[in-house]
This record gives structure tokens, C-alpha cells and sequence, in this order.
């Protein structure tokens, strides 16, 4: 038997207006990145499109650990998940509230929001976070001699503490950025971690030699610089003062370039590690 075209209108008109009255724009919004101990917000935001709620599920990594469902009491659920630890008191259909937040909450979260009957239309959207534990101090700076004169060269070394992941460092002189191609960098990963975690510490080295434009007003002022994402940022810095020049070839006495390393005679860098002189964790 062969359908009606009244049935074809009927047909076409319930897709249209299921179409129209959907479940859509369901989006994740997380931070990028956090800190240890943080209290962080997951949302979940949607468009029911005049329909009911069925069920919202938040997954980590694609294992569920919190559920809301409107029609059940309680409304919501937690699963068990090591380092994710949901506050009920505060998590809702939309947001998912995460109390001191550890670096296994790193990772990628999925929320999956479901329409109730007749339709069940059922849609997802993921987002990253990822935790840091930043060094609890400054950076650690060892210079070899404080009073240098024209011809002499500055030794520095500089080692952050442990964090996870590691910490970058940046040198700079009287304010300008030593180029990264001078530099060398040295990671380790130290066995004192309390439990799976792997902390490391950065070491970095420089040696430039003192030229005419290595001071101002008899002064060189040398800055180590650790920074993890944007929400650390750890300084130590040295002040050399200026001795008796020393009468020099033309050849040695080119300007220090910083900002360009366009003369790379006049500057040279090398990497020494710098062991800890201090393995501990804040907690």
C-alpha cells in the first residue's frame, strides 16, 4: 500500500518542528589552567529549546563522575575519581564545582546534556584544563664574583625549585632578554615525589663577558627570571659594580648585544646545573 501525501505533509512537518524545538548549543566552559589546591568551576551550557531536562553527565577522560537528573532526589550524583572531589553544595545542572583541585585533575572533561522524552536528543562538548604546582620559592642565583672589570666575565648559574610541569627561565641584563639561542637549559626529575607525580627542576647557565655597554652608572644588574603559564612568575636578581677597566684590544671590546645577538663575540653562554640546595614540596 503506498502513502498518502497527507501522510508525506505530516511526516515533513513533525521532522520541521522537531528540528525547530532541539537540543543545541551546548558549550564547556573551563579554565585553562589552574593551580594546586584551586577551587575551579566546570559549565555546561545549553539550549533545551522549550523541551524538558532528562539528565546532564560530566565525564573525565571518558570515565562519568558526576550526574544531575531533575526527575530523581537527589538531583545529583558523584562518582569516585582520584584528585576530582565534586562539592554537591554547589554543583548544579550547569556547573560542576571542584574543590582543591590536584595535578591529576589535569585533563580533558566532557559534558553530555540529554533532552527527556518523547525526543532524548542527546549532545556533547569537551574542554582541557590542566594544573600546575608551581615552585614554592624564587629561583635559586649563584654568581661567581660581584666586582668584574672590562674583559672580565660574569658567571651565573640558576635553578628553580621543583614543579610540575617544569618551570621555563629567561635571563635578562639591565633589563634586556639574553636571546634563547645563548642559552642552555637542563631538566630533572627528582625521586622525592609523594606519590605518581613527576616534579622537575630547570637549570640554566650564562657567562658574558664585560664590554664598554655592559654598565650603567658604574652598574650591571643580572635577572633570572622562572615563569610557569601565566600564574607564576619568580625573580631573582644580582647587581655586579663596576672595577678598573683594563686597557684592551679593539677586537674584544665590541658591545654586547642583547637584544639582537647580532655580535656574538662579544657574548657567550654556557649551561651549568645547579643542584637544589633544598627538595621540598608545599603542600
Amino acid at each position: 500500500m503506498g502513502v498518502s501525501w497527507k501522510e508525506c505533509v505530516f511526516v515533513v512537518f513533525s521532522t520541521l518542528l522537531h528540528g525547530i524545538h532541539s537540543l543545541r548549543d551546548v558549550q564547556v566552559t573551563i579554565p585553562a589552567v589552574a593551580r594546586v589546591k584551586d577551587t575551579i568551576i566546570l559549565q555546561c551550557n545549553y539550549d533545551l529549546e522549550n523541551q524538558l531536562l532528562y539528565t546532564v553527565k560530566w565525564y573525565k577522560a571518558g570515565k562519568e563522575f558526576y550526574r544531575f537528573i531533575p526527575r530523581e532526589l537527589p538531583h545529583s550524583k558523584v562518582f569516585p575519581m582520584t584528585g576530582v572531589h565534586v562539592d554537591l553544595n554547589k554543583s548544579t545542572s550547569r556547573e560542576v564545582v571542584l574543590r582543591n583541585v590536584q595535578v591529576e585533575v589535569s585533563g580533558t572533561y566532557t559534558c553530555e546534556v540529554s533532552s527527556d522524552a518523547p525526543d532524548f536528543d542527546t549532545k556533547m562538548d569537551s574542554a582541557h584544563i590542566f594544573v600546575v604546582d608551581y615552585p614554592f620559592e624564587d629561583p635559586l642565583l649563584a654568581i661567581d664574583k660581584n666586582l668584574v672589570d672590562i674583559g672580565d666575565y660574569i658567571k651565573a648559574n640558576c635553578s628553580t625549585f621543583p614543579s610540575y610541569p617544569a618551570a621555563n627561565i629567561s635571563w635578562y641584563l639591565n633589563g634586556m632578554k639574553v636571546r634563547h639561542n645563548f642559552l642552555e637549559r637542563f631538566e630533572s626529575n627528582p625521586e622525592f615525589a609523594p606519590s605518581k607525580r613527576n616534579y622537575y627542576s630547570t637549570s640554566s647557565g650564562v657567562e658574558l663577558i664585560v664590554t664598554d655597554d655592559t654598565f650603567r652608572d658604574g652598574k650591571a644588574i643580572l635577572s633570572c627570571v622562572a615563569t610557569l603559564f601565566k600564574i607564576y612568575r619568580g625573580e631573582r636578581k644580582h647587581t655586579f659594580e663596576e672595577g678598573h677597566a683594563k686597557p684592551r684590544p679593539s677586537s674584544v671590546l665590541s658591545p654586547l648585544d642583547v637584544r639582537s645577538g647580532s655580535r656574538r663575540l662579544g657574548i657567550c653562554q654556557i649551561g651549568y646545573a645547579l643542584p637544589l640546595l633544598l627538595v621540598h614540596v608545599h603542600r
